[in-house]
């Protein structure tokens, strides 16, 4: 009987023993992504004006953000964080209403994490949302769309634009990229992955749990060597790589305008500006961060060539020197801005596109 009695005490004691040393790692996990974790934004001085804690909220909503990786890259709609909103259709702001009125003038503006707005406390002072203001001060049936998705590239845009963003019945449609087809050097067409979804995700894990999260991202995927992105090369120097990066590009934008012209939907493709190769006189934060990238902008200038050929799209905008009369820090980082860059670019975007609007 007291042999009983040890055993129910010693299985007793081994569950709380996993309880106690659960909740020890799962506090520690949550602990380091708030506090500890490096997004870029604590340390940018063009975001000087939040507070501490804002920031670690920008950095830790960003990497809470749940995503599916199949078929392509997707964030999981309806999820409400501190910073940021992910609608019911799993673009980040407000909820979208699938149909419009035959009034409404809807424009989406589809991008990597510069359209998303990574580093931006709240939704309102991302690029989409600022243009929406601008035309919401003269045209009140004008409606602008976010559609952006951190580290897509121009393979997700027109994924994205052929699967879903038509179904949305957009009159217009803004590609505003480059600097991802750059960074992950995409030299081939990814795989579409197969959609299993009774097979158990990451992300069945990451509302509740942050752990295994963190255990996954930050001392597995290390071990493994992971490259975020399928298909890439880090290789400088090599020849062919440039010409099969903005080639693939091109491909993708081409086909993106072809599709345009034939549903009707008007085509914008704008190639963003990045501190590698922008002519904006620095500031003192901006030249600290500053990286000379000769493949970098040998890249960009081969895209901008390669964008003259497309002939078919409604507007093709080359955004790369669009900041050479700004003094003031915009930049946080290598690519991402602050929310004066933001409102630039949305104002730029805004007088490039109101002609386009106005015809209809």
């Amino acid at each position: 009987m007291s042999v009983q009695v040890s055993y129910k005490k010693q299985t007793l004691f081994g569950i709380i023993l996993l309880l106690c040393v659960f909740s020890i790692v799962e506090t520690g996990s949550r602990f380091y992504e708030f506090f500890l974790q490096d997004c870029g934004v604590a340390d940018a001085q063009t975001l000087s004006e939040y507070d501490y804690f804002l920031k670690r909220y920008i950095c830790y909503d960003q990497q809470i953000v749940a995503y599916v990786h199949q078929p392509v890259l997707t964030m999981i709609p309806n999820q409400h964080l501190t910073t940021i909103n992910i609608n019911n259709e799993g673009f980040r702001g407000a909820e979208i209403n699938v149909s419009k009125t035959n009034n409404d003038y809807r424009i989406i503006m589809i991008g990597g994490s510069t359209v998303f707005g990574s580093g931006m406390p709240n939704d309102n002072l991302t690029i989409p949302y600022q243009l929406n203001k601008k035309f919401g001060e003269k045209y009140d049936n004008v409606e602008v769309i976010n559609a952006g998705i951190s580290s897509i590239t121009s393979f997700e845009e027109l994924y994205y634009f052929k699967e879903k963003l038509i179904q949305l019945e957009p009159d217009l449609v803004i590609i505003y990229d480059g600097f991802n087809n750059i960074h992950y050097k995409i030299t081939s067409e990814p795989k579409i992955l197969d959609t299993d979804k009774d097979k158990l995700q990451l992300k069945d894990f990451q509302k509740y749990l942050r752990s295994p999260v963190v255990i996954y991202r930050y001392v597995l995927l290390p071990i493994m060597n992971y490259s975020p992105t399928t298909n890439t090369l880090d290789v400088q120097g090599q020849q062919e790589i440039p010409q099969l990066i903005t080639s693939l590009w091109y491909d993708h934008m081409k086909e993106f305008c072809q599709i345009s012209n034939e549903k009707q939907i008007k085509s914008i493709v704008i190639i963003q500006p990045t501190l590698d190769q922008d002519k904006k006189p620095l500031s003192d934060y901006e030249y600290s961060i500053y990286e000379k990238n000769i493949s970098n902008k040998k890249i960009f200038e081969m895209l901008i060539q390669k964008s003259g050929n497309l002939t078919n799209c409604s507007g093709v905008y080359d955004f790369t020197n669009v900041f050479e009369n700004t003094d003031s820090g915009v930049y946080v980082d290598r690519v991402h801005l602050n929310a004066l860059g933001n409102k630039i670019i949305a104002t730029n975007i805004f007088e490039k596109i109101l002609p386009i609007v106005l015809e209809n």
